[in-house]
């Protein structure tokens, strides 16, 4: 579950992103062919909060919806997969060799979807917008272990805080997991604030679902710029 600490940040940058908007300097409303776009943010799943980026475009082809196509990194999606090898290991190693060492697990996992987006028509400078796609996510689990104490098994005792990964899979102690490919899901909207001519400011929401061997579910906010043409 999120602790309370991350429901709290969320729900303050969400509160300043709003208000942010609606106290923004009243323009006309764009419309155009198209748009490319690109934002960074975070991303909570069930097991840890993450930095967020991609880059988005989309094509008109009604006078409020468009196509879209994105590109993007959660830069830790979550390490549930991973972590429990990497705890196993340093706890087998302190146990069986008295080799103490310290493992950290990520997964970054990049993402493309395509979807459709709907603007919201409304008599108003500000345009909100819902969105929904489909697409696939990339996860590749990555580990990494310092040495603290004790002999490797290749005899060796390296300086502590020495990055001694290959050293132990190498020698058959650890074995890190595949990456893999799962289907992907997201739903979610936001609101693009003209700025400029052709320039927008655009705050947003996802929520997303991998369908991964473990399911991932992630709420996201983004912050971003984009170009109309």
């Amino acid at each position: 579950m999120v602790d309370r600490t991350q429901e709290d940040i969320m729900r303050a940058l969400m509160i300043a992103a709003a208000v942010s908007v609606l106290t923004a300097a009243p323009l006309a409303a764009q419309t155009g062919r198209g748009y490319i776009a690109g934002a960074g943010g975070f991303t909570v799943s069930s097991d840890t909060t993450s930095g967020q980026v991609m880059g988005e475009a989309g094509v008109r082809i009604a006078p409020h919806v468009l196509v879209f196509g994105e590109l993007g990194q959660f830069h830790n999606l979550q390490p549930s997969d991973v972590l429990p090898a990497v705890d196993s290991t340093t706890s087998l190693l302190s146990a069986s060799q008295g080799l103490s060492v310290v493992g950290v697990a990520r997964v970054p996992a990049w993402f493309s979807v395509g979807g459709v987006r709907y603007e919201v028509p409304i008599q108003s400078h500000l345009s909100p917008y819902v969105l929904g796609g489909i697409g696939v996510a990339r996860l590749d689990p990555t580990a990494q272990f310092t040495y603290a104490s004790g002999t490797l098994p290749d005899g060796s005792t390296p300086a502590p805080g020495t990055d001694v990964t290959s050293q132990l899979t190498t020698a058959g102690d650890f074995t890190l997991p595949s990456a893999s490919t799962a289907f992907m899901f997201t739903l979610g909207g936001g609101v693009a604030v003209p700025v400029a001519s052709q320039w927008a400011i655009d705050v947003g929401y996802r929520f997303s679902r991998i369908d991964a061997d473990t399911r991932v579910n992630t709420q996201g906010v983004t912050f971003g710029v984009g170009y109309r043409f």
